[in-house]
């Protein structure tokens, strides 16, 4: 097995991955070791079929995903998010974040307003995401604001997630 997910899909360590290419890595590799190939083989042979599937899905959903690639970058380069008990985060983007849910709270059913917060939600979302290939391209100078922008986005991923149920309420 590989050192890392990239290696196992024959990738370079970045931030930038070509999901096209990840993906045709990703049906190949599966080909070659789906446990159903060795259905008929040893236990030994089905074990590790089953450990190498388990392990190429587990890295093709980091890879895929630029939130938990950020973070396993990171993890690689022995820096962690500490999402969980680090809660200090910048002033202003968690008032940010409060008038962003106020307005989805007032505006749930205004198709316009919804518009309008989508929109600003998006381009701070894609802005976040360049800064972080940014940060994480400038290697060990850049992992301390990378590690805050991983948190930010899962802030921001999360209210994405509540923009989704809204506009399925209108």
């Amino acid at each position: 097995m590989a050192d890392n997910h990239f290696e196992l899909f024959g990738l370079p360590v970045g931030y930038q991955v070509d999901e096209r290419e990840l993906a045709r890595r990703h049906r190949e590799l599966m080909s070659a070791c789906h446990p159903d190939r060795f259905a008929q083989g040893s236990a030994q042979e089905r074990r590790l079929a089953v450990q190498k599937s388990a392990a190429l899905n587990e890295a093709l959903k980091v890879l895929r995903d630029p939130i938990a690639r950020a973070r396993y970058l990171l993890e690689l380069a022995g820096v962690s998010t500490e999402e969980e008990t680090d809660t200090v985060m910048d002033p202003a983007f968690l008032v940010q974040q409060m008038e962003w849910r106020e307005a989805l709270e007032a505006g749930h059913e205004d198709p316009a307003q919804m518009a309008s917060l989508t929109q600003e939600w998006a381009a701070l979302m894609a802005a976040k995401e360049q800064e972080l290939a940014g940060q994480l391209a400038a290697g060990a100078a850049g992992h301390a604001q990378a590690r805050r922008l991983v948190r930010e986005l899962q802030f921001l991923r999360r209210f994405g997630d509540e923009l989704d149920e809204a506009r399925l309420e209108i």
